[in-house]
């Protein structure tokens, strides 16, 4: 059958692809709220545009050093996600687990924090833009883990 190498979605492999898709959608969303609040820099060239050198450097640093290391821990609890309906639904939450779950919330939190404080006028320097194009940049670059682990599990 011409449908043989298709690959049965299971819970696990589904959970892999929400998990890549959340962290690469999140990587986008706060790639694009980081080049709105560097676009000043992009029309008028500054020596802050070496933040953004910066920026891009840490972020692969992290997509291939922490962010490796969280998504590994989180693959390892694939075994965790049994064949029951309701993991389609719910797996993501197991993949994660109790520490990456708490992590996710305190990491929503410091978002929301980042842009109240800079709502308020305390980032005059622009450098949460530098630390969003770092962070998203991170995540995108690690979805990339869960990706490759969801074409391998069959």
């Amino acid at each position: 059958m011409p449908f043989d190498s298709i690959k049965k979605m299971t819970p696990a492999r589904f959970s892999l692809l929400i998990a890549g898709l959340i962290w690469l959608s999140v990587g986008l969303r706060i790639g694009n709220r980081a080049v709105q609040w560097l676009t000043p820099y992009f029309e008028q060239p500054s020596w802050m545009l070496l933040l953004l050198i910066l920026s891009v450097a840490v972020g692969i640093l992290k997509a291939t050093t922490v962010l490796k290391k969280a998504c590994l821990r989180n693959i390892s609890n694939l075994p965790k996600i049994d064949e029951r309906p309701i993991n389609y639904l719910t797996g993501f939450l197991i993949l994660f687990g109790v520490k990456g779950s708490v992590m996710i919330s305190l990491m929503i939190g410091l978002g929301f924090l980042l842009r109240y404080l800079r709502d308020l006028g305390l980032d005059s320097f622009n450098i949460f833009g530098f630390i969003y194009a770092a962070i998203a940049l991170g995540l995108a670059l690690a979805s990339r883990y869960y990706f490759s682990e969801f074409l391998k599990v069959k």
